[in-house]
């Protein structure tokens, strides 16, 4: 990789919060709206076992986020278990998984996108298909917790399919090589 082009790819952590608070807001607010124009308002009870089980569920689903995408490292980019770590940097607050091998930009892409459907927007659809507006806000706040991928994989798009990619251990970044 010494003769390849090296390009940091990364994201700052706090633009990035500022503008994911802003969208929690704007989609807290949409998703209850959505509530009452399909069924007519929304219903809601808060206690401290349901602010639990809350908690229980976001800490489950975003360990099965992080999960899903060391599946992704070694199904897709045939990365073995052993070449992979996965933790919580607490100083950024992000949980990460992370591949010690490198893969190619369109591997990235897919590993990237993985988890968004089953850990960020099928809770929220199906907490508004069954009328259930904590689930939607559980959907909300994780699918906001996807954006960093997504914002991951549009710095991605530039790049070559085939480049190579390393990621960072603990940081949302990697070097892409081409």
């Amino acid at each position: 990789m010494e003769s390849r082009k090296e390009t940091v790819v990364a994201i700052s952590m706090k633009k990035m919060n500022i503008y994911l608070f802003i969208l929690t807001i704007f989609m807290f607010f949409a998703v209850h709206i959505v509530h009452v124009l399909l069924y007519g308002e929304v219903k809601m009870t808060v206690t401290l076992s349901g602010m639990l089980l809350f908690l229980l569920a976001m800490l489950i689903i975003i360990c099965l986020h992080e999960a899903i995408h060391l599946v992704g490292f070694h199904y897709i980019g045939g990365v073995p278990w052993k070449e992979m770590a996965w933790g919580v940097n607490l100083k950024l607050g992000v949980a990460y998984a992370h591949s010690k091998q490198t893969v190619t930009v369109k591997q990235m892409k897919k590993v990237l996108l993985l988890p968004l459907l089953p850990t960020g927007i099928l809770p929220l659809l199906v907490g508004i298909g069954i009328d259930f507006p904590a689930l939607s806000i559980l959907g909300v706040i994780l699918t906001i917790g996807c954006f960093g991928d997504l914002i991951l994989y549009k710095k991605l798009l530039p790049f070559s399919d085939h480049a190579l990619v390393i990621d960072h251990p603990t940081k949302p970044q990697f070097k892409v090589y081409e």
